[in-house]
């Protein structure tokens, strides 16, 4: 997984510095939600204040000033480009767009939805699902749906791969991220699901290659909530995310709850789906310190962390569940069944959780 240092221009600093942390009672109101009940609770408070968003385009006070904030590296001023292999620079925090050279690509595409950019809510100006992308490869991509290419690519610039796709729901031509950004697109998906429950009669549901469904739960297609289940478990939340959150929320006064608090999924969409959801204040730090050994394993992973009473899951690298344990600290799980490959292992404790990767070979 590819690693970032994003600098704070002087746009959000003073707004950022009160809220490097989630504030103290944040999520309180999702105690004992479950389900569609916490997937509205969420929105809710996503949606509290909608007042903040930047304009769109470039320019003083607009999406690409906020790109300046949210989407550089700090030690090459480079672009953080999900889309393409190219680099290009940030000049200043207040410069012209890139142009056709590098566009604000909206993740969930916004010709799904129905919306007057100028309406206050409207998702075409919200950041945490906006991003800068390369602009031949953003043409390219145009308004197609999330998915694995399994056919010969159309277009494939070893970041980005376009082509066929084949899933139970949808056939046609899909977009496919690089494996270490297909979380940061389920969680961007998963973000815009949740933000705009209220759109439930906004997407225009003509085109095939739209996810979203027309219902406030689950919001997304049963294809699509499978593909971004397994690209969600797959790819953990990385720092640069974490990063970008805080950064969003200095400037939107709002947060991806499934950055913070990555388990959300699950009991919304995924395996805890039924079970009230059971949140510790805090910040967001809320990441269980975790190792396993040996790795790679035979027969025996042995899983050592700071929490007890330890709920474990195992998947395969199609996002299938394995197996699910619960255990005490320190503690070991069998292997004996696993055959050779790649797994993960997700260890929960309350709403601490980690993601870990091991290997079986024997």
């Amino acid at each position: 997984m590819k690693k970032y240092l994003i600098i704070f221009s002087a746009f959000c600093a003073s707004t950022f510095s009160s809220f490097a942390v989630i504030p103290l009672g944040y999520y309180n109101s999702i105690n004992g939600k479950k389900d569609a009940t916490l997937k509205t609770e969420l929105h809710n408070i996503i949606c509290q204040d909608t007042t903040h968003y930047l304009g769109y385009g470039s320019g003083a006070g607009k999406t690409w000033e906020g790109f300046y904030s949210t989407d550089r590296d700090l030690i090459t001023n480079a672009v953080i480009d999900m889309y393409s292999p190219n680099v290009r620079y940030f000049p200043n925090p207040n410069f012209a767009s890139f142009g056709t050279t590098v566009e604000i690509e909206h993740s969930v595409p916004k010709s799904w939805w129905k919306c007057d950019i100028t309406h206050p809510d409207c998702p075409a100006k919200d950041l945490n699902h906006l991003y800068p992308a390369d602009g031949p490869t953003n043409a390219s991509k145009n308004d197609n749906p999330l998915g694995v290419v399994t056919g010969i690519p159309t277009k494939d610039n070893g970041v980005s791969k376009i082509g066929p796709g084949s899933y139970d729901g949808y056939l046609g031509t899909v977009f496919e991220p690089a494996d270490q950004y297909k979380g940061d697109f389920a969680r961007s998906y998963f973000y815009v699901a949740t933000a705009y429950e209220h759109y439930v009669n906004k997407w225009d549901l003509t085109k095939p290659e739209n996810m979203m469904a027309n219902t406030t739960y689950p919001e997304l297609k049963p294809w699509a909530i499978q593909l971004l289940l397994q690209w969600h478990r797959q790819d953990p939340v990385s720092e640069k995310e974490r990063t970008r959150n805080e950064v969003v929320f200095g400037i939107q006064r709002n947060r991806n709850p499934f950055i913070d608090f990555p388990e959300l999924v699950e009991y919304i969409w995924g395996s805890y789906v039924g079970i009230p959801y059971s949140p510790s204040t805090g910040t967001s730090s809320q990441i269980i310190e975790a190792s396993i050994s040996p790795n790679p394993a035979k027969n025996t992973l042995n899983i050592t962390c700071d929490q007890s009473e330890l709920s474990c899951t195992i998947y395969n690298t199609n996002g299938i569940l394995l197996a699910q344990y619960k255990l005490n600290n320190p503690t070991s799980i069998s292997t004996a069944e696993l055959k050779n490959g790649l797994y993960f292992l997700q260890i929960n404790s309350g709403s601490h959780t980690s993601i870990q990767k091991f290997t079986i070979l024997k």
